[in-house]
């Protein structure tokens, strides 16, 4: 990652406090058997709070290093079992093969991480994917259309797993905020 990159998302997350969970984590966690998470680009730890506090252990890995101590300090606040990892995905993928019960990756969009992603599962483990799709750009945010999903490409991109959820379509958040995205909850079947 370049070091203007990395200035701005230690800028951003400096003294940020984690927002709210996004709403498909707390819609789908009630059918996801407490295990082993992991959150990539996790960010000040919006999901990563919400899945501890719901009984998971949680690896919550990304490369700003402000945003991993924010994590670190409200993890060790609540007592939580958050394990905050600094590391860019970009670069190298950290995390042995069959580890975990759960990935998560919400609102991130790297499309060589997804076979990782999924052998970094267990056989049975499941994938919560979340992000923008191509609908979100008259929007304004992300502004990279490369940062934003084809309609049914992520049905596509999991083709191999067991789905258990999908859906593309407008999300409104409390705010009042609306995005386009598409939502995925995928279970490893080899």
């Amino acid at each position: 990652m370049s070091l203007v990159r990395r200035a701005s998302w230690e800028k951003r997350h400096r003294d940020a406090a984690p927002g709210p969970p996004e709403p498909c984590l707390l819609e789908l966690l009630p059918v996801i058997p407490p295990g082993l998470a992991l959150d990539i680009a996790a960010g000040t730890g919006r999901n990563a709070i919400a899945l501890a506090r719901a009984g998971f252990r949680v690896v919550a890995a990304d490369y700003s290093v402000a945003a991993m101590r924010t994590v670190g300090r409200l993890a060790a606040l609540e007592h939580l079992p958050i394990f905050p990892l600094i590391t860019d995905l970009e670069e190298s993928f950290p995390f042995r093969h069959a580890v975990f019960d759960l990935v998560v990756n919400i609102s991130y969009l790297d499309r060589r991480l997804v076979p990782q992603l999924k052998r970094a599962l267990r056989i049975g483990g499941v994938l919560l994917f979340d992000t923008f799709t191509i609908a979100q750009l008259p929007l304004g945010h992300p502004h990279d259309p490369k940062f934003m999903l084809q309609h049914d490409e992520l049905r596509a991109i999991l083709a191999d797993m067991e789905m258990l959820h999908y859906r593309e379509g407008l999300t409104t958040y409390a705010s009042g905020r609306q995005a386009w995205r598409a939502t995925a909850l995928a279970r490893r079947i080899a």
